[in-house]
């Protein structure tokens, strides 16, 4: 997993923003819904699949991270005052892992587009997890910590390159404000973020074959 942090676009980071997280008093941080462009499982069969064949490949299901194309976590970090807020590290957390399935389908991606990673951060979930600067990613790798006040917000993307099992996972920003150390959680609303290895005992199907008739 990579995050990214992009300085000084605060103006234009409401028009991606889909999920509001409440923060502690003197931070504030939107995030965004996990995605990416990338295959999808769907816990349906072929004629499941068939009913949404036109979505299926972009939304829905659970995502299937991959190195060269990694699904992302985005938020954006803000102090509510003018004050400075040093945010000093992101973790994550595997908060449950259980085993691939057995039933049910994948779907391959389709209608991807580019994405901008200038600081990258990769987070591994093959293990407890971890999160360290990218030096193979896009971008000019940096580390903890990042200083934000109301008028120079951070956007962090926290990218899924590798995963093992079917994870859920939160991200905790821990952050400094007068001398005072506080936490941040990204979870999902209490839900966790979910991912998945690719399941290889199931079907595997390109977007075009669930509008083909006869199958």
């Amino acid at each position: 997993m990579v995050t990214t942090a992009v300085t000084g676009v605060w103006g234009d980071a409401t028009t991606w923003v889909k999920e509001q997280i409440s923060g502690p008093p003197e931070l504030k941080v939107h995030a965004a819904a996990f995605d990416g462009c990338n295959d999808r499982y769907h816990d349906t069969n072929l004629a499941g699949l068939k009913k949404k064949a036109k979505t299926a490949g972009r939304s829905g299901g659970v995502i299937i991270p991959s190195a060269v194309n990694p699904p992302s976590v985005s938020a954006t970090v803000q102090a509510k005052t003018s004050q400075a807020i040093v945010v000093t590290d992101a973790k994550v957390s595997v908060l449950s892992r259980h085993a691939l399935p057995t039933k049910g389908a994948v779907v391959k991606a389709q209608g991807c587009g580019g994405g901008l990673y200038p600081r990258p951060f990769e987070v591994d979930l093959t293990g407890s997890g971890t999160i360290k600067p990218d030096k193979q990613g896009r971008g000019r790798p940096k580390d903890f910590p990042f200083t934000v006040s109301s008028s120079d917000p951070e956007q962090f993307t926290f990218n899924v390159k590798r995963v093992r099992g079917d994870v859920r996972f939160a991200i905790t920003l821990t952050w400094v404000s007068n001398g005072e150390s506080r936490t941040t959680r990204l979870d999902n609303g209490g839900h966790g973020y979910r991912t998945m290895s690719r399941p290889e005992d199931v079907p595997q199907y390109q977007a075009t074959d669930l509008l083909r008739t006869g199958q």
